[in-house]
């Protein structure tokens, strides 16, 4: 279940990649039953089953989410990608949207800390088909970079008019590519990259898992704490593990706590 070189270099280069029926349907059934349990746990009191959520973490709740993290098909292309002691950052859950346009504007997740060299990559997994006018997560292939990203940098004010005022454009109209998708595929972008979702759809749902290299500098050590991906948010089911390479991806960050804590 590892990348080709092929698969490795359109990574590199481009910033995303789409693994086709990852999952099969039986699977990816059980992931789906798991995660709307989930969210019904833990919805808010007065929410009704259409209200926007978004839970961090979310996978370390449950048993049978967790089992993702170092599977074959997650764990080895990030051995390929990350380097062999990569790390574990969190999860998310998310349903519907968070705004009447239905609409996430164009942004990069970690624009503020692109000059540090410190990869972070994000694994989407979504229940439902999304397409370009259905909510479909759309990318500007290669804005990872960043000379490509320090043009674009801009686009993270977030503010409504912002693609029409510097390039004479709506959001929607932005070039870019849609990463439609079925259940069962994985989504899989380099966390620099810039994106945005047009046209959402309220029952558009999907789980995210999040990986970085090994922190060996202190700036890579900042960056985390920046984007409160540290120690402190661990999560007990992550602590608790006794799995080995779950083990293995949150050493690092247990003993940068612990580092943290003394001095």
């Amino acid at each position: 279940m590892k990348l080709t070189r092929q698969q490795i270099s359109y990574f590199e280069t481009f910033g995303y990649l789409i693994r086709k029926q990852l999952f099969p349907p039986s699977e990816m059934a059980e992931i789906t039953r798991e995660a709307d349990e989930l969210w019904r746990q833990l919805r808010k009191e007065g929410e009704d089953a259409g209200s926007h959520q978004d839970i961090a973490p979310f996978i370390e709740y449950k048993p049978r989410l967790m089992q993702l993290v170092d599977d074959d098909r997650i764990y080895g292309p990030m051995q390929q990608l990350l380097g062999d002691e990569f790390i574990w950052v969190g999860s998310e859950g998310r349903v519907g949207s968070f705004n009447d346009a239905n609409d996430h504007r164009w942004h990069s997740d970690r624009i503020w800390t692109h000059g540090r060299d410190y990869r972070w990559i994000k694994h989407m997994i979504y229940l439902e088909p999304t397409t370009k006018d259905t909510g479909a997560l759309r990318i500007m292939p290669g804005s990872h970079l960043r000379e490509f990203a320090e043009t674009l940098h801009v686009l993270n004010e977030e503010k409504p008019n912002t693609c029409r005022d510097v390039f004479g454009v709506e959001g929607d109209e932005m070039p870019c590519v849609a990463l439609e998708s079925e259940p069962g595929d994985m989504v899989i972008l380099n966390h620099y990259i810039f994106h945005g979702v047009y046209h959402k759809q309220p029952n558009r749902r999907y789980i995210s898992l999040k990986f970085a290299e090994k922190p060996t500098k202190p700036e890579h050590f900042d960056a985390l704490r920046q984007h409160v991906q540290d120690a402190s948010q661990l999560h007990e089911t992550f602590r608790n593990s006794n799995r080995p390479r779950i083990q293995k991806m949150i050493k690092p960050i247990i003993t940068m706590g612990s580092r943290s804590a003394t001095q």
